[in-house]
This record gives structure tokens, sequence and C-alpha cells, in this order.
């Protein structure tokens, strides 16, 4: 049985291993195959600065599949949007998910019972899991989407630890550390204190962020990051 030691030894074991960004990005979302009987799993970024919502990868038996072309904005998407809202793991009956997602979403192998995963760290969400075709011991019990919403807290800490990693499609490490904290829907004065700088400072590195990708506002910035998958 899956508990909470169980998810914080994989993810020490497995994660920290990862020698790239993408890797790790990888490694979390085959984690939640390896430790739950769970069959296929979608990994989405998602930014409250819009309601933006991206698409990375699909892990399955057929292995790593990159769907970087699903670009939603995250409040026509309900089920998802209210698992976001309550930040914890929420499973979706087949009947339910046909109501509200729409023939966009649907399973083409016509399993459509769905586990939403957010993805948090401190007050933030900043991506979730969708998880289907479950194998044929999985049970849903207020357990096992306790534990799932652990593995979506600790995989959020594997994450906020990258994010003043290196600079990225010509910003400054500073310049993209805000845009990734915008991301995440930090406010100025909360990534002034966590940065140990004036507020001052950073308008200054968003107004040269903005400036350099070629954007109107930040809101701009943050999608063309997400969409080039620069930021998480």
């Amino acid at each position: 049985m899956v508990n909470e030691i169980t998810v914080n030894e994989y993810i020490c074991n497995n994660l920290d291993k990862a020698s790239t960004h993408e890797e790790k990005l990888n490694l979390i979302t085959k984690g939640l195959i390896d430790l739950f009987p769970i069959g296929e799993v979608h990994l989405f970024r998602y930014s409250p600065l819009g309601y933006i919502v991206e698409g990375i990868v699909k892990v399955n038996s057929t292995g790593v599949h990159y769907i970087g072309h699903v670009r939603d904005d995250i409040r026509t998407l309900t089920p998802i949007y209210n698992a976001l809202k309550k930040r914890r793991t929420v499973y979706v009956s087949k009947c339910e998910f046909f109501e509200k997602y729409g023939s966009k979403y649907v399973n083409p192998n016509d399993e459509n019972d769905h586990l939403i995963i957010p993805i948090c760290f401190s007050a933030n969400v900043i991506g979730y899991f969708v998880a289907r075709e479950f194998r044929s011991d999985f049970k849903c019990s207020e357990q096992l989407l306790t534990t799932l919403t652990l593995y979506g807290k600790e995989v959020g800490k594997v994450l906020e630890s990258n994010k003043n990693g290196e600079s990225i499609g010509g910003l400054s490490k500073r310049e993209t550390e805000v845009m990734q904290r915008i991301s995440w829907g930090e406010s100025i004065k909360e990534m002034a204190n966590s940065m140990e700088i004036s507020e001052f400072t950073v308008k200054d590195y968003i107004k040269s962020a903005i400036k350099k990708l070629d954007a109107k506002n930040r809101v701009e910035a943050v999608a063309e990051l997400l969409r080039k998958g620069w930021i998480f």
C-alpha cells in the first residue's frame, strides 16, 4: 500500500537522479504509474495569470509522448478547475466527464474515469496531472485520494527548487526567476521578500523581461514562456 513514506522514498530515490529538467518532468509523471494502479498520466502546467493551461507530456505503456499542442483556459474545464481550487485530488466519473468536458477530452479507449491531481507548493497551484486507464485492482478511496494529493505536493516542492534555475530565452537568471514566480501567482511583494530585493527591482526585472520577449504585458510574456516550455 502506498503511503507518505513510500511517496517520499520514491521522490528521493528517483527524482534526484534526473540530469535535466525535462527528465525530471518525465519521472514525476511516470511515478504515478510506478506507485499507483494507473495506466496513463498527462502532465500539465498551469498559471493563474490568465488561467493558462499548457500540456507537457503523456506517459503510458507505449512510452513518453509530448502534448505541447494542448492549450486551454482552465475556466472552460470545470472539473479540473474545481480540483485546483480545492487543492486536492478529485475523482471524476465517466458520466460527469462526458457532461462537463466534451469530446476533446474523451479517452479513445472509452475508459473515461479520471483522477485530477493538483501540483502545489505553498498556496500556489502550478500544474496538475490527469490520470486515467486504471488497472483492474484500482479502487477509489479517501486514502488513495489523500496519498495522491500528497504526491502532488511533494512534486511541487521538487519543482519549486528549480525556480531560480538557468537563464532562458535571452532572459537573465533573475528575469527568468521573476517570470517563473509570476506564472505561479506570486505578488511583487512576495517576490521581493523571498528574493531579498526591492519591489522596484522586481518591477524592473518584469519590464525588462517583457521587452526582451517582445510582449505587450506580463500575461502575454508568461504565455509565451509557457508555450515554449521555458518555465513550468
